[in-house]
Protein backbone atom coordinates (compact mmCIF):
# COMPACT_ATOMS: atom_id res chain seq x y z
CA UNK A 1 0.00 0.00 0.00
CA UNK A 2 2.99 2.29 0.61
CA UNK A 3 4.02 2.05 -3.05
CA UNK A 4 0.48 2.82 -4.17
CA UNK A 5 0.18 5.92 -1.98
CA UNK A 6 3.59 7.16 -3.05
CA UNK A 7 2.80 6.65 -6.74
CA UNK A 8 -0.51 8.53 -6.42
CA UNK A 9 1.17 11.36 -4.52
CA UNK A 10 3.84 11.72 -7.19
CA UNK A 11 1.27 11.46 -9.98
CA UNK A 12 -0.61 14.44 -8.55
CA UNK A 13 2.51 16.42 -7.65
CA UNK A 14 4.21 15.98 -11.04
CA UNK A 15 1.05 16.07 -13.11
CA UNK A 16 2.84 17.89 -15.95
CA UNK A 17 4.90 14.77 -16.67
CA UNK A 18 1.73 12.73 -17.23
CA UNK A 19 -0.34 15.45 -18.91
CA UNK A 20 0.62 14.46 -22.46
CA UNK A 21 0.11 10.78 -21.65
CA UNK A 22 -3.35 11.42 -20.24
CA UNK A 23 -4.42 13.62 -23.17
CA UNK A 24 -3.17 10.99 -25.63
CA UNK A 25 -5.10 8.26 -23.83
CA UNK A 26 -8.34 10.25 -23.80
CA UNK A 27 -8.06 11.29 -27.43
CA UNK A 28 -7.04 7.81 -28.60
CA UNK A 29 -9.96 6.13 -26.80
CA UNK A 30 -12.38 8.68 -28.24
CA UNK A 31 -11.03 8.15 -31.77
CA UNK A 32 -11.15 4.35 -31.45
CA UNK A 33 -14.76 4.58 -30.29
CA UNK A 34 -15.68 6.70 -33.32
CA UNK A 35 -14.06 4.27 -35.75
CA UNK A 36 -15.48 1.21 -34.01
CA UNK A 37 -18.85 2.83 -34.67
CA UNK A 38 -18.00 3.16 -38.37
CA UNK A 39 -16.86 -0.45 -38.60
CA UNK A 40 -19.89 -1.91 -36.80
CA UNK A 41 -22.57 0.42 -38.14
CA UNK A 42 -24.42 -1.54 -40.83
CA UNK A 43 -25.62 1.69 -42.43
CA UNK A 44 -22.05 2.91 -42.91
CA UNK A 45 -20.36 -0.34 -43.92
CA UNK A 46 -20.57 -1.33 -47.57
CA UNK A 47 -22.14 -4.76 -47.19
CA UNK A 48 -22.18 -5.37 -50.94
CA UNK A 49 -18.38 -5.42 -50.95
CA UNK A 50 -17.62 -7.32 -47.76
CA UNK A 51 -17.44 -11.01 -48.49
CA UNK A 52 -15.27 -14.02 -47.81
CA UNK A 53 -13.98 -16.82 -49.94
CA UNK A 54 -12.12 -20.09 -49.91
CA UNK A 55 -8.69 -18.41 -49.99
CA UNK A 56 -7.20 -15.15 -48.74
CA UNK A 57 -7.24 -13.81 -52.30
CA UNK A 58 -11.02 -14.20 -52.37
CA UNK A 59 -11.57 -12.14 -49.21
CA UNK A 60 -12.76 -8.59 -49.83
CA UNK A 61 -13.33 -5.92 -47.19
CA UNK A 62 -14.80 -2.42 -47.49
CA UNK A 63 -12.00 0.10 -47.76
CA UNK A 64 -13.66 2.31 -45.12
CA UNK A 65 -13.46 -0.58 -42.63
CA UNK A 66 -9.83 -1.29 -43.51
CA UNK A 67 -8.93 2.39 -43.12
CA UNK A 68 -10.81 2.56 -39.81
CA UNK A 69 -8.86 -0.45 -38.56
CA UNK A 70 -5.56 1.17 -39.59
CA UNK A 71 -6.47 4.37 -37.74
CA UNK A 72 -7.27 2.35 -34.62
CA UNK A 73 -3.88 0.62 -34.90
CA UNK A 74 -2.22 4.02 -35.29
CA UNK A 75 -3.94 5.26 -32.12
CA UNK A 76 -2.65 2.20 -30.24
CA UNK A 77 0.85 2.90 -31.54
CA UNK A 78 0.65 6.50 -30.31
CA UNK A 79 -0.45 5.23 -26.88
CA UNK A 80 2.66 3.04 -26.74
CA UNK A 81 4.76 5.99 -27.91
CA UNK A 82 3.27 8.19 -25.19
CA UNK A 83 3.86 5.42 -22.64
CA UNK A 84 7.52 5.21 -23.64
CA UNK A 85 7.86 8.98 -23.34
CA UNK A 86 6.07 8.82 -19.97
CA UNK A 87 8.58 6.23 -18.76
CA UNK A 88 11.52 8.31 -19.99
CA UNK A 89 10.34 11.15 -17.71
CA UNK A 90 10.13 8.81 -14.71
CA UNK A 91 13.72 7.58 -14.86
CA UNK A 92 15.01 9.87 -12.10
CA UNK A 93 12.25 8.81 -9.72
CA UNK A 94 12.83 5.14 -10.53
CA UNK A 95 16.59 5.51 -10.04
CA UNK A 96 16.06 7.13 -6.63
CA UNK A 97 13.71 4.31 -5.65
CA UNK A 98 16.30 1.74 -6.73
CA UNK A 99 19.06 3.47 -4.75
CA UNK A 100 16.75 3.57 -1.72
CA UNK A 101 16.46 -0.20 -1.80
CA UNK A 102 13.20 -0.55 -3.69
CA UNK A 103 12.99 -3.86 -5.54
CA UNK A 104 12.19 -4.50 -9.18
CA UNK A 105 8.59 -5.47 -8.40
CA UNK A 106 7.92 -2.30 -6.36
CA UNK A 107 9.39 -0.09 -9.09
CA UNK A 108 7.26 -1.83 -11.71
CA UNK A 109 4.11 -1.51 -9.63
CA UNK A 110 4.91 2.16 -8.97
CA UNK A 111 4.66 2.90 -12.69
CA UNK A 112 1.76 0.53 -13.34
CA UNK A 113 -0.33 2.09 -10.56
CA UNK A 114 0.04 5.47 -12.26
CA UNK A 115 -0.63 4.02 -15.71
CA UNK A 116 -3.72 2.14 -14.55
CA UNK A 117 -5.05 5.28 -12.83
CA UNK A 118 -4.60 7.34 -15.99
CA UNK A 119 -6.32 4.66 -18.09
CA UNK A 120 -9.11 4.39 -15.53
CA UNK A 121 -9.76 8.13 -15.88
CA UNK A 122 -9.14 8.34 -19.63
CA UNK A 123 -11.38 5.45 -20.73
CA UNK A 124 -14.77 6.83 -19.60
CA UNK A 125 -13.78 10.36 -20.62
CA UNK A 126 -12.67 9.17 -24.04
CA UNK A 127 -15.82 7.14 -24.61
CA UNK A 128 -17.93 10.09 -23.41
CA UNK A 129 -16.19 12.40 -25.89
CA UNK A 130 -16.52 9.80 -28.63
CA UNK A 131 -20.20 9.40 -27.76
CA UNK A 132 -20.63 13.13 -28.27
CA UNK A 133 -18.77 13.16 -31.60
CA UNK A 134 -20.42 10.09 -33.19
CA UNK A 135 -23.87 11.69 -33.79
CA UNK A 136 -22.23 14.49 -35.79
CA UNK A 137 -20.03 12.15 -37.82
CA UNK A 138 -22.98 9.82 -38.41
CA UNK A 139 -25.21 12.69 -39.49
CA UNK A 140 -22.61 13.93 -41.97
CA UNK A 141 -21.98 10.48 -43.43
CA UNK A 142 -25.70 9.66 -43.54
CA UNK A 143 -26.28 12.85 -45.50
CA UNK A 144 -23.48 11.97 -47.94
CA UNK A 145 -24.84 8.42 -48.37
CA UNK A 146 -28.52 9.34 -48.45
CA UNK A 147 -29.34 7.31 -45.33
CA UNK A 148 -32.36 8.35 -43.27
CA UNK A 149 -31.76 7.20 -39.72
CA UNK A 150 -31.28 8.63 -36.24
CA UNK A 151 -27.54 9.48 -36.10
CA UNK A 152 -27.46 9.17 -32.31
CA UNK A 153 -27.98 5.40 -32.46
CA UNK A 154 -24.65 3.71 -31.77
CA UNK A 155 -24.07 -0.07 -32.04
CA UNK A 156 -23.28 -1.75 -28.75
CA UNK A 157 -20.19 -3.31 -30.33
CA UNK A 158 -18.54 0.13 -30.30
CA UNK A 159 -18.65 0.15 -26.49
CA UNK A 160 -17.62 -3.49 -26.13
CA UNK A 161 -14.68 -3.29 -28.52
CA UNK A 162 -13.48 -0.04 -26.97
CA UNK A 163 -13.26 -1.63 -23.51
CA UNK A 164 -11.65 -4.76 -24.96
CA UNK A 165 -9.07 -2.62 -26.75
CA UNK A 166 -8.25 -0.76 -23.52
CA UNK A 167 -7.76 -4.08 -21.75
CA UNK A 168 -5.42 -5.29 -24.50
CA UNK A 169 -3.47 -2.03 -24.47
CA UNK A 170 -3.15 -2.18 -20.67
CA UNK A 171 -1.76 -5.71 -20.82
CA UNK A 172 0.76 -4.66 -23.48
CA UNK A 173 1.78 -1.63 -21.41
CA UNK A 174 2.41 -3.91 -18.42
CA UNK A 175 4.76 -6.04 -20.54
CA UNK A 176 6.55 -2.99 -22.00
CA UNK A 177 6.94 -1.35 -18.58
CA UNK A 178 8.31 -4.50 -17.00
CA UNK A 179 10.76 -4.92 -19.89
CA UNK A 180 11.88 -1.29 -19.70
CA UNK A 181 12.67 -1.53 -15.97
CA UNK A 182 14.30 -4.93 -16.32
CA UNK A 183 16.84 -3.86 -18.96
CA UNK A 184 17.77 -0.48 -17.39
CA UNK A 185 20.00 -0.31 -14.32
CA UNK A 186 20.46 2.71 -12.04
CA UNK A 187 23.25 4.24 -14.11
CA UNK A 188 21.21 3.95 -17.32
CA UNK A 189 18.14 5.47 -15.68
CA UNK A 190 20.12 8.44 -14.40
CA UNK A 191 21.60 9.10 -17.86
CA UNK A 192 18.33 8.86 -19.82
CA UNK A 193 17.97 12.64 -20.18
CA UNK A 194 21.61 13.41 -20.91
CA UNK A 195 22.55 14.78 -24.30
CA UNK A 196 22.52 12.20 -27.04
CA UNK A 197 25.83 11.28 -28.61
CA UNK A 198 25.64 11.41 -32.39
CA UNK A 199 28.07 9.32 -34.35
CA UNK A 200 30.20 11.36 -36.65
CA UNK A 201 30.09 10.54 -40.32
CA UNK A 202 33.27 11.56 -42.13
CA UNK A 203 32.61 9.93 -45.50
CA UNK A 204 31.16 12.25 -48.13
CA UNK A 205 30.03 9.22 -50.11
CA UNK A 206 27.58 8.32 -47.33
CA UNK A 207 26.07 11.82 -47.41
CA UNK A 208 25.71 11.70 -51.20
CA UNK A 209 24.08 8.26 -50.94
CA UNK A 210 21.30 9.44 -48.64
CA UNK A 211 20.66 12.53 -50.75
CA UNK A 212 20.47 10.29 -53.83
CA UNK A 213 18.01 7.96 -52.09
CA UNK A 214 15.75 10.90 -51.24
CA UNK A 215 15.80 12.03 -54.90
CA UNK A 216 15.31 8.43 -56.07
CA UNK A 217 11.96 8.33 -54.27
CA UNK A 218 10.78 11.23 -56.41
CA UNK A 219 12.09 9.63 -59.61
CA UNK A 220 10.28 6.38 -58.78
CA UNK A 221 6.94 8.21 -58.79
CA UNK A 222 7.34 8.81 -62.51
CA UNK A 223 8.45 5.26 -63.21
CA UNK A 224 5.31 3.56 -61.86
CA UNK A 225 1.82 3.56 -63.42
CA UNK A 226 -0.46 6.18 -61.89
CA UNK A 227 -2.62 4.73 -59.09
CA UNK A 228 -3.03 5.40 -55.39
CA UNK A 229 -0.87 2.49 -54.23
CA UNK A 230 1.93 3.39 -56.66
CA UNK A 231 3.20 6.11 -54.32
CA UNK A 232 3.67 3.95 -51.21
CA UNK A 233 7.06 2.49 -52.12
CA UNK A 234 8.52 5.75 -53.53
CA UNK A 235 7.48 7.58 -50.37
CA UNK A 236 9.10 4.96 -48.14
CA UNK A 237 12.28 5.10 -50.23
CA UNK A 238 12.37 8.89 -50.00
CA UNK A 239 11.66 8.69 -46.28
CA UNK A 240 14.66 6.41 -45.86
CA UNK A 241 16.82 8.99 -47.59
CA UNK A 242 15.38 11.82 -45.47
CA UNK A 243 15.98 9.93 -42.23
CA UNK A 244 19.53 9.16 -43.31
CA UNK A 245 20.18 12.81 -44.11
CA UNK A 246 18.84 13.91 -40.73
CA UNK A 247 20.57 11.16 -38.79
CA UNK A 248 23.99 11.20 -40.42
CA UNK A 249 24.36 14.17 -42.79
CA UNK A 250 22.82 16.93 -40.66
CA UNK A 251 25.22 16.51 -37.69
CA UNK A 252 28.20 16.91 -40.00
CA UNK A 253 26.66 19.96 -41.66
CA UNK A 254 25.96 21.54 -38.28
CA UNK A 255 29.47 20.73 -37.07
CA UNK A 256 31.06 22.33 -40.13
CA UNK A 257 28.85 25.41 -39.88
CA UNK A 258 29.74 25.84 -36.22
CA UNK A 259 33.42 25.73 -37.10
CA UNK A 260 33.00 28.02 -40.08
CA UNK A 261 30.54 30.80 -40.88
CA UNK A 262 28.63 30.49 -37.58
CA UNK A 263 31.69 30.50 -35.34
CA UNK A 264 31.24 34.19 -34.48
CA UNK A 265 27.43 34.17 -34.54
CA UNK A 266 26.55 34.06 -30.87
CA UNK A 267 22.86 33.41 -31.48
CA UNK A 268 23.02 30.92 -34.34
CA UNK A 269 25.85 28.90 -32.78
CA UNK A 270 23.64 27.91 -29.86
CA UNK A 271 20.31 27.62 -31.65
CA UNK A 272 21.69 25.37 -34.40
CA UNK A 273 23.21 23.02 -31.82
CA UNK A 274 19.88 22.75 -30.00
CA UNK A 275 18.12 22.33 -33.34
CA UNK A 276 20.33 19.40 -34.32
CA UNK A 277 19.65 17.68 -30.99
CA UNK A 278 15.89 18.29 -31.16
CA UNK A 279 15.60 16.92 -34.69
CA UNK A 280 17.63 13.82 -33.84
CA UNK A 281 15.25 13.12 -30.94
CA UNK A 282 12.22 13.58 -33.21
CA UNK A 283 13.18 11.25 -36.06
CA UNK A 284 10.28 8.87 -35.38
CA UNK A 285 7.73 11.68 -35.35
CA UNK A 286 9.22 13.18 -38.53
CA UNK A 287 8.93 9.78 -40.23
CA UNK A 288 5.35 9.22 -39.09
CA UNK A 289 4.32 12.69 -40.21
CA UNK A 290 5.84 12.18 -43.67
CA UNK A 291 4.22 8.78 -44.20
CA UNK A 292 0.86 9.97 -42.85
CA UNK A 293 0.42 13.14 -44.89
CA UNK A 294 1.68 11.64 -48.17
CA UNK A 295 -0.26 8.40 -47.71
CA UNK A 296 -3.51 10.11 -46.79
CA UNK A 297 -3.17 12.42 -49.80
CA UNK A 298 -3.15 9.43 -52.17
CA UNK A 299 -6.04 7.79 -50.28
CA UNK A 300 -8.24 10.89 -50.34
CA UNK A 301 -7.45 11.62 -53.99
CA UNK A 302 -8.28 8.05 -55.03
CA UNK A 303 -11.61 8.05 -53.14
CA UNK A 304 -12.73 11.62 -53.72
CA UNK A 305 -15.88 10.39 -55.50
CA UNK A 306 -16.69 7.73 -52.86
CA UNK A 307 -18.46 9.52 -50.00
CA UNK A 308 -18.05 6.70 -47.48
CA UNK A 309 -14.33 6.18 -48.00
CA UNK A 310 -13.57 9.87 -48.49
CA UNK A 311 -15.32 10.91 -45.27
CA UNK A 312 -13.61 8.14 -43.32
CA UNK A 313 -10.29 9.27 -44.79
CA UNK A 314 -10.88 12.91 -43.82
CA UNK A 315 -11.69 11.96 -40.23
CA UNK A 316 -8.64 9.71 -40.12
CA UNK A 317 -6.40 12.43 -41.54
CA UNK A 318 -7.54 14.93 -38.91
CA UNK A 319 -6.95 12.36 -36.16
CA UNK A 320 -3.44 11.54 -37.36
CA UNK A 321 -2.41 15.19 -37.72
CA UNK A 322 -3.75 16.13 -34.28
CA UNK A 323 -2.03 13.21 -32.55
CA UNK A 324 1.31 13.87 -34.23
CA UNK A 325 1.19 17.64 -33.72
CA UNK A 326 0.35 17.27 -30.03
CA UNK A 327 3.17 14.72 -29.67
CA UNK A 328 5.67 17.08 -31.28
CA UNK A 329 4.60 20.04 -29.13
CA UNK A 330 4.88 18.05 -25.93
CA UNK A 331 8.19 16.43 -26.87
CA UNK A 332 9.79 19.80 -27.68
CA UNK A 333 8.34 21.30 -24.50
CA UNK A 334 9.86 18.52 -22.41
CA UNK A 335 13.18 18.91 -24.19
CA UNK A 336 13.07 22.63 -23.38
CA UNK A 337 12.69 21.89 -19.67
CA UNK A 338 16.02 20.00 -19.73
CA UNK A 339 17.74 23.16 -21.04
CA UNK A 340 16.89 25.48 -18.17
CA UNK A 341 20.39 25.26 -16.77
CA UNK A 342 21.92 25.95 -20.20
CA UNK A 343 19.94 29.16 -20.68
CA UNK A 344 20.56 30.22 -17.08
CA UNK A 345 24.30 29.87 -17.65
CA UNK A 346 24.03 31.86 -20.89
CA UNK A 347 22.31 34.64 -18.97
CA UNK A 348 25.02 34.56 -16.32
CA UNK A 349 27.80 35.04 -18.87
CA UNK A 350 26.16 38.07 -20.45
CA UNK A 351 23.30 37.07 -22.72
CA UNK A 352 20.22 39.24 -22.23
CA UNK A 353 16.69 37.91 -22.00
CA UNK A 354 16.01 39.44 -25.42
CA UNK A 355 18.94 37.51 -26.89
CA UNK A 356 17.76 34.29 -25.26
CA UNK A 357 14.33 34.78 -26.80
CA UNK A 358 16.02 35.25 -30.17
CA UNK A 359 17.89 31.95 -29.75
CA UNK A 360 14.62 30.16 -28.94
CA UNK A 361 12.89 31.76 -31.91
CA UNK A 362 15.63 30.71 -34.34
CA UNK A 363 15.53 27.12 -33.12
CA UNK A 364 11.75 26.77 -33.19
CA UNK A 365 11.34 28.40 -36.62
CA UNK A 366 14.08 26.25 -38.15
CA UNK A 367 12.66 23.07 -36.61
CA UNK A 368 9.16 23.59 -37.98
CA UNK A 369 10.40 24.74 -41.39
CA UNK A 370 12.26 21.43 -41.74
CA UNK A 371 9.15 19.57 -40.55
CA UNK A 372 7.08 21.32 -43.22
CA UNK A 373 9.62 21.00 -46.03
CA UNK A 374 10.42 17.26 -45.92
CA UNK A 375 6.85 15.98 -46.56
CA UNK A 376 5.85 19.03 -48.63
CA UNK A 377 8.23 18.08 -51.44
CA UNK A 378 6.52 14.72 -51.83
CA UNK A 379 3.07 16.26 -51.40
CA UNK A 380 3.84 18.59 -54.31
CA UNK A 381 4.97 15.78 -56.63
CA UNK A 382 2.10 13.42 -55.71
CA UNK A 383 -0.44 16.23 -56.13
CA UNK A 384 1.11 17.14 -59.46
CA UNK A 385 0.75 13.57 -60.70
CA UNK A 386 -2.92 13.39 -59.68
CA UNK A 387 -3.62 16.80 -61.23
CA UNK A 388 -1.87 15.78 -64.45
CA UNK A 389 -4.10 12.70 -64.79
CA UNK A 390 -7.24 14.69 -63.94
CA UNK A 391 -7.86 12.96 -60.60
CA UNK A 392 -7.37 16.08 -58.49
CA UNK A 393 -8.08 19.78 -58.79
CA UNK A 394 -5.67 22.59 -57.97
CA UNK A 395 -8.00 23.82 -55.23
CA UNK A 396 -8.04 20.40 -53.53
CA UNK A 397 -4.23 20.18 -53.62
CA UNK A 398 -3.95 23.72 -52.23
CA UNK A 399 -6.43 23.04 -49.41
CA UNK A 400 -4.68 19.79 -48.54
CA UNK A 401 -1.31 21.54 -48.31
CA UNK A 402 -2.85 24.22 -46.10
CA UNK A 403 -4.44 21.58 -43.88
CA UNK A 404 -0.94 20.33 -43.18
CA UNK A 405 0.94 23.63 -43.01
CA UNK A 406 -1.50 25.59 -40.82
CA UNK A 407 -1.52 23.10 -37.88
CA UNK A 408 2.27 23.01 -38.03
CA UNK A 409 2.47 26.82 -37.89
CA UNK A 410 0.02 26.94 -34.98
CA UNK A 411 2.01 24.28 -33.13
CA UNK A 412 5.14 26.35 -33.78
CA UNK A 413 3.65 29.34 -31.96
CA UNK A 414 2.53 27.13 -29.06
CA UNK A 415 5.97 25.54 -28.83
CA UNK A 416 7.68 28.95 -28.90
CA UNK A 417 5.72 30.33 -25.95
CA UNK A 418 6.03 27.10 -23.96
CA UNK A 419 9.76 27.09 -24.65
CA UNK A 420 10.06 30.65 -23.37
CA UNK A 421 8.07 29.80 -20.25
CA UNK A 422 10.39 26.86 -19.60
CA UNK A 423 13.81 28.49 -20.09
CA UNK A 424 13.50 32.29 -20.08
CA UNK A 425 10.65 33.11 -17.71
CA UNK A 426 12.30 31.43 -14.66
CA UNK A 427 15.34 33.71 -15.05
CA UNK A 428 15.06 36.60 -12.65
CA UNK A 429 16.85 39.73 -13.72
CA UNK A 430 16.95 42.54 -16.20
CA UNK A 431 16.66 42.40 -19.95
Amino acid sequence: MGTFKFSMRMLVKDYKKSLFYGITLIFAVAVCFVFFNIINNTDLADQTIAKSGGTWNDVQMPFSSVLSFLIICFCCFMIFFANNFFLSRKTTELAIMAMSGSGYINSTMYVLYQTFTLLLLATPLGILIGRGVVPFSNAYMYQMLGVHKDPSIIPSEAYIYSFVLVAIVLSMICVLTAGFLHKNDIQTLLSQEKEMKVKRNTKKSVSITFIAIYILGIVMMFMNPHEATAYIVPTLVGLGGAVGMIRYVLPDVVRNLKRGVFLTKRYVLISISNLNYSIQRSLLLFSLMTVAVTGMLAILAANIHSPREFTTGVIGYVVVIVLLVVSIIYKLSMEAMTRRKLFLNLWKIGYTRKELRKIVGQEVISYYLILIFIPLVYIAFISGRFIYYGDMTYSFAFLYALSYIIPIIISGFITYFQYLNAVVKPIKGGE
